[in-house]
């Protein structure tokens, strides 16, 4: 067994960040790893050795031995990396105690791997950032107010927010604006989102999400925004797929695309447990995404991220997974992508376990003008766990799309 594994409850004793998630916890459970295994006891905020696990984490010797590196190699950094049907883990026992306190588990092994909280840099002041409603109608949902925030001027990019989050998420590159130049970036909430009500006549368990609903939620945003020029989309995760999807359907009214972390279509992100009365989701739903961020961002922007997931609404993180895995797939609008179709640049952060480099590739390959691009140090939101770090990729990504368009309009003119 790893020797750090065999002093974890010591360890575990003198962390406030352990006890401080254990502290409204009883539990018991074990990390193993197929021979031996360690189990403790978190009891409102004591820890101490236990002997009747609820569950069971086990991984192969060198499994732990990845997942313990103090800089983790791109996706080795969370135990649901190693676990099937990705790896060969397993969990024992119940599955929703697991899922219950999946964030006691993720601490744990940061505490293994000798992680520490670090002093952050402070973030320039959002002050120039403002923010106003949009009254629009979107297909299915009806008339709404869709909640806006805007920061500089020139080309319009429109910024979407991963599943179940909102326009907060791109705080840190909005704050960040004077270093992309003659852009204006624009951030909303979808409906139910943020500070995005339920559209009028809605409740909030009304809540869906596929690709009708979606993609003219971005066309209205756009028609109600009234822009002189037709903008760019930028999204990660669900939102990468999404900008693809809106920019195919509607090549007319958008620029181009710059989308992160989307694959052809994706699968394994769907569970039972992220709609369900019996497990907080405002704990497991930010612990089941903290994991896809690269364990080199900063702590602050993580934690900032971790703190915009544990605020959404019930089941709406759950809605979003359902259109990411069961409406997304590239083969559904494939018929509709021509020389017409605007440039696409797709980006993937290695460290993002969901949508590895290799299915990026993959999506970048099948569209008819894009350019693939790995970020070495990102994870699966590189806009909001890093921004510092993704804002040059962002740059060139814009830039790479302007350049295409104007070699299209001399080729156009030259006809």
């Amino acid at each position: 067994m790893n020797m750090r594994l065999k002093q974890l409850i010591s360890l575990l004793r003198s962390d406030e960040m352990f006890i401080s998630l254990s502290s409204t916890s009883d539990v018991e459970f074990a990390l193993s790893d197929g021979e031996e295994s360690v189990c403790v006891k978190a009891d409102n905020g004591t820890v101490s050795s236990g002997t009747r696990p609820e569950f069971t984490v086990e991984l192969d010797p060198e499994a732990w031995g990845k997942l313990l590196e103090p800089t983790p190699a791109p996706r080795t950094q969370h135990v649901l990396a190693f676990l099937r049907p990705k790896g060969a883990g397993q969990v024992f026992g119940s599955s929703q105690s697991f899922a219950q306190h999946l964030h006691l588990v993720r601490r744990a092994v940061e505490v293994l791997r000798g992680t520490t909280l670090s002093a952050e840099w402070v973030p320039p002041s959002l002050a120039q950032v403002t923010g106003g409603y949009l009254r629009t109608n979107i297909q299915n949902w009806g008339e709404c107010d869709v909640f806006v925030e805007r920061v500089g001027k020139g080309q319009p990019v429109l910024l979407l927010a991963t599943a179940g989050a909102d326009s907060r998420q791109w705080h840190g590159i909005m704050s960040l604006n004077q270093l992309i130049p003659n852009h204006e970036l624009i951030a909303f909430d979808l409906p139910w989102h943020g500070k995005s009500n339920p559209p009028h006549g809605k409740y909030g368990v009304d809540y869906y999400l596929n690709s009708a609903t979606y993609t003219s939620a971005i066309r209205e945003v756009i028609n109600a925004l009234d822009l002189d020029q037709a903008p760019i989309l930028v999204g990660a995760s669900m939102a990468g797929a999404a900008v693809i999807e809106a920019t195919v359907r509607s090549p007319d009214a958008i620029a181009g695309a710059v989308s992160c972390q989307a694959a052809p279509r994706v699968s394994n992100r769907h569970t039972p447990w992220l709609r369900n009365d019996r497990v907080n989701q405002a704990l497991h739903i930010p612990e089941w995404t903290y994991g896809l961020m690269s364990p080199t961002s900063p702590t602050l922007d993580r934690d900032r991220t971790w703190w915009g997931y544990s605020q959404g609404g019930f089941g709406v993180y759950e809605r979003d997974i359902a259109y990411y895995t069961e409406s997304w797939d590239l083969d559904n609008i494939s018929h509709l992508m021509d020389t017409n179709t605007p440039p696409i640049a797709v980006l993937n952060g290695v460290y993002d376990y969901s949508v590895p480099p290799s299915e990026s590739k993959a999506l970048a390959e099948d569209l008819p003008d894009s350019t693939f691009r790995e970020l070495p140090n990102l994870g699966h939101f590189p806009h909001a766990e890093n921004p510092v770090g993704f804002l040059p990729h962002l740059e060139e990504a814009l830039v790479w799309i302007d350049h295409r368009r104007e070699q299209r309009e001399i080729y156009s003119v030259k006809r």
